[in-house]
């Protein structure tokens, strides 16, 4: 039994007429609320970040560019709720030969962050890989970036079992030194960070920047002990050495690292970090695992019963206490197809709501993992990913939970004397056509509210003088 959060104020009577709403509040009332780190804004609020991957279509653009349109961005925003994307970026598209950085793409990535920053989305650019390159089967590294020792490749049926191969595995060793060939790889690597860095630091869009897609340890993914040598000798120097050639020429964006490819993202436990960072003032790392279920995609189907959601919640959860940083999900989602499916989408959004300050589904697309038809309406998907959830939170976030049946977001979170208001995005328009109710446990007259229809996001100026606030959005009776 976990203690009672000191400090839980009352809420007014109406605010528990829902019996489902009771019982969350008596379940929170019973359980210590999480510790996590934010990222936050200029005023010092809490950001909580939902949003979409932009885009696996970019993998095979002759330019390296996703499908998406200015219209398309605003979309996000506009009809998703959205305030966050991760935008797919390739180092043979910065670097396409040795030394020679393409200012044409990165003038090209920039007209689309304009359309970002126009959308009110907040941008993290991800340098992307998959199976090392292109040249093996599908993105990342330009040809001349690869040294595999001569080894054979046989391109594979399944995408990822490439990852499997001799000259894949050669690739990424020898890319981390593992196999004693030296940094001239991560040196121009690195070059191709600081490029984007400082072509990028002052674009008011980019919150920062993804250090490489699900790395691959290469041979060691395959054995535990070698793989924890790995993350320890290899990944977390690599990673190192990039936040100093970021932080070379950008002082202050937030660098995002993740966990090496599959065994992380299906839950199991991983040993990366923690990483230091040289800037002055408070570190700016953030966590970005991904979540996906191995048994899902070999079974089709989804079985409530599947340990990948509670074992990632404690792996990620453990890891995050001995690297205090922002824990986000920097990839989820569910093919077409898969029985039960949004069931499962719904309980990894219910997990992400207790345990992380954000996620970015994968992808904004039309393909078999996209939440849009080739027309560009909406699948089902795109009615579970759309939820009432706060945005900027003037204080310390300490609970989130939305019931999507009930339609009921309960925010809890602790005062710190945060300017500015907090804001809720509310998708009055699809889901409360009858409008909705804002209770708050702060006395009568203490706080005030603003709601501006055209973003759909509640505006909520709260008592500084209270220690806990409870706020309850849930539609009119």
């Amino acid at each position: 039994m976990c203690a009672k959060p000191s400090g839980m104020p009352s809420l007014p009577p109406r605010a528990l007429a829902a019996p489902l709403l009771a019982l969350v509040l008596a379940l929170l009332a019973g359980c210590k609320p999480l510790p996590p780190h934010f990222i936050t804004d200029e005023q010092g609020r809490a950001l909580i970040l939902h949003g979409a991957n932009v885009s696996g279509s970019a993998k095979g653009h002759p330019q390296r560019l996703p499908w998406v349109d200015a219209d398309d961005v605003a979309r996000l925003s506009r009809d998703f709720g959205f305030n966050f994307a991760r935008y797919l970026i390739f180092w043979d598209a910065v670097e396409p030969q040795p030394g020679v950085i393409d200012t044409a793409y990165l003038d090209a990535v920039g007209e689309r962050l304009d359309w970002f920053h126009a959308a009110g989305i907040h941008v993290v650019l991800d340098m992307h890989q998959d199976v090392y390159s292109q040249v093996f089967c599908c993105d990342g590294a330009p040809a001349w970036a690869i040294d595999d020792d001569g080894e054979p490749f046989v391109r594979q049926p399944v995408w990822w079992l490439n990852y499997l191969t001799p000259a894949v595995i050669a690739a990424f060793e020898n890319f981390f030194n593992v196999r004693g060939q030296g940094l001239w790889l991560q040196d121009h690597y690195g070059d191709a960070w600081a490029a984007v860095a400082a072509r990028f630091r002052d674009h008011p869009a980019v919150l920062g920047y993804d250090l490489m897609n699900e790395p691959s340890p290469g041979a060691a993914i395959t054995d535990e002990s070698a793989l924890e040598a790995f993350d320890r000798d290899y990944l977390t120097p690599f990673y190192q050495r990039m936040v100093g050639r970021i932080r070379a020429v950008d002082p202050d964006g937030w660098i995002f690292y993740e966990p090496v490819f599959l065994v992380p993202a299906s839950g199991l436990p991983t040993t990366v970090g923690p990483l230091q960072d040289p800037r002055s003032g408070e570190p700016r790392i953030a966590y970005f695992p991904h979540l996906y279920s191995t048994i899902i995609e070999t079974q089709r189907r989804y079985d409530p019963a599947d340990p990948t959601i509670p074992s990632w919640q404690a792996s990620r959860l453990q890891e995050v206490a001995a690297k205090p940083t922002p824990l986000l999900i920097g990839e989820l989602g569910i093919p077409d197809g898969v029985q039960g499916g949004l069931d499962h989408l719904r309980d990894v959004l219910a997990m992400a709501d207790r345990t992380t300050s954000g996620w970015a589904y994968w992808e904004y697309n039309s393909d078999t993992w996209g939440f849009l038809n080739r027309d560009g309406s909406e699948k089902p998907k795109a009615a579970v990913l759309v939820r009432a959830y706060p945005q900027r939170v003037a204080g310390r976030p300490r609970h989130t939970i939305y019931e999507p049946g009930a339609r009921v977001l309960l925010l809890v979170f602790e005062e710190t004397g945060v300017p500015g208001p907090s804001e809720i995005y509310v998708p009055a328009a699809r889901f409360y056509p009858e409008g909705f109710d804002v209770t708050v446990s702060d006395a009568a007259g203490s706080w005030q509210s603003a709601w501006d229809v055209g973003r759909e996001v509640l505006s909520l100026w709260t008592d500084p003088g209270q220690r806990t606030h409870v706020v309850v959005i849930q539609p009119k009776p």
